[in-house]
């Protein structure tokens, strides 16, 4: 049982004041102290496993900065890992019975990364056991990400414990904070949610429907999953904003993507360049000729599917994004398309992501469907039972579980997201960022506005659980 936004928020509310009151050398221990009670009271019952996982990063990291033998450093890296991922393996694979605990394979990479950087020289072991603890346990990523590294995170932890209660209590800081959170819970509950009425409806069923439908459904799952996941994440950055720890950006608007290579530079970021540095990378990269470069992408992108589940289903999803990227570099390799966006003109560029978007979403159905099987069948509907009848009948969408109402206010809902999406793509900034820029006016008026549309909007009530997100079952 996941905790609900009206003891959440109070929770938190009450720890940023705790924060401000108590003595500084406190700070790190209050936060720690908080995450590990908003865990516990999320109902998991393996509070253990994030435990251990931060007790093997921080003895890992403190042996290995201790011996001047490669030989020794390398076998307590290897040995770390092996325990880390036994642990990843053992709950997420249900071996034995065991329960996956909320968050496991999110705070299990970071505990990963943090025992390599230390083994590479990316950062000194920390002494301080805290810090490691607090980097492990961090409650706005332990979750659902976005997963972090200790070279990050670890120094703002040791620096909220020197900082003054003016810098603490920095207004600016705190309403950007305010923002994300906003934001966030608006792509979430107004169209993430709404979303996933339409996307149930339809999988669940799926043999009801044709090409059509079920065209059209696949690409309205990836919307609804980057929604959900996007809206954590605003919601992440921004709650760790205002304890004064600033998060990695997680999406940069993938859907303008012009091919599938840059848009897993801007989806779920903090996986995709965890995958590049410890698992593409330690594989030889592409510095072992381009054959092997194609095995290593392959191999990564299939570790990714598995990472997000144990079934078949998961690891053809993730193959077929592998053999997207293979083709798109023989392609540009042969000198049949052009890697640079900006050498493209608006029409190219255009076809382009509507080409990247639909063969995302072809993929994406592996990775909604309940098995390989019900992924075959929908396929197999949707190219062998055609509706094309429904191109002139618009009134069919609305017996897919929205009526016309609820349709008008998703549709408006999206195009503030697409309008968003494009001018935080084009200047490269967050969102709160961009409206920093636009001047005081706006940016209330724009806040107040997204905040009375998701309170009116948004999807409450029996059978919806807002404070449930997509990417806590991985």
């Amino acid at each position: 049982m996941l905790i609900s936004y009206s003891l959440l928020y109070p929770l938190v509310l009450l720890a940023v004041i705790l924060e401000y009151i108590v003595p500084k050398k406190l700070r790190g221990i209050l936060i720690l102290f908080v995450s590990f009670l908003l865990y516990y009271m999320s109902g998991t019952r393996a509070v253990y496993v994030l435990v251990l996982a931060g007790l093997i990063a921080y003895l890992a990291g403190l042996f290995m900065e201790k011996t001047d033998s490669q030989m020794m450093k390398k076998t307590i890296l290897i040995g770390s890992i092996v325990l880390l991922l036994g642990l990843l393996i053992a709950f997420k694979y249900g071996v034995g019975g065991l329960a996956a605990p909320l968050g496991l394979s999110f705070f299990l990479l970071e505990a990963i990364s943090y025992v390599a950087d230390c083994y590479t020289g990316k950062m000194e072991a920390e002494k301080n056991p805290l810090y490691v603890f607090m980097f492990i346990a961090f409650f706005p990523t332990l979750t659902s990400g976005p997963i972090e590294r200790g070279k990050n995170l670890i120094p703002q932890f040791r620096n909220i414990e020197s900082m003054t209660r003016k810098e603490l209590f920095d207004i600016d800081r705190l309403c950007d904070s305010a923002i994300m959170i906003i934001y966030g819970m608006f792509i979430k509950f107004v169209l993430a949610d709404r979303l996933r009425v339409v996307v149930d409806t339809v999988f669940d069923k799926y043999y009801r429907y044709g090409t059509v439908v079920l065209a059209y459904c696949a690409g309205l799952f990836f919307i609804q999953l980057l929604c959900d996941f996007n809206g954590y994440s605003h919601i992440a950055i921004g709650v760790a904003g205002l304890f004064g720890i600033k998060l990695v950006d997680n999406f940069k608007a993938p859907f303008l993507s012009v091919s599938v290579t840059e848009f897993w530079t801007r989806w779920h970021i903090s996986l995709s360049s965890w995958l590049r540095d410890y698992i593409y990378i330690p594989l030889g990269g592409n510095r072992k000729g381009k054959v092997r470069k194609y095995i290593n992408l392959m191999i990564t992108f299939i570790v990714s599917g598995l990472w997000h589940g144990n079934g078949i289903s998961f690891a053809i999803w993730g193959g077929l994004n592998g053999l997207y990227e293979i083709v798109e570099g023989l392609l540009s390799d042969a000198g049949l398309i052009r890697k640079g966006k900006q050498s493209l003109p608006f029409g190219k560029r255009t076809l382009r992501a509507i080409l990247t978007f639909a063969l995302v979403s072809f993929a994406v159905i592996f990775f909604r469907a309940d098995s390989t099987t019900h992924a075959l069948g929908y396929i197999k509907q949707m190219f062998t039972c055609g509706d094309f009848w429904l191109l002139s009948d618009a009134s069919g969408y609305f017996r897919l579980g929205l009526d016309v109402q609820e349709v008008i206010i998703l549709c408006f809902g999206m195009l503030i997201m697409a309008g968003m999406d494009f001018v935080t793509y084009k200047y490269d900034l967050r969102i709160d960022e961009w409206l920093q820029i636009q001047g005081p006016v706006f940016r209330i008026v724009f806040v107040l506005g997204i905040l009375l549309y998701t309170m009116v909007f948004g999807i409450y009530g029996s059978g919806v659980d807002p404070s449930a997100f997509y990417y806590q079952a991985f």
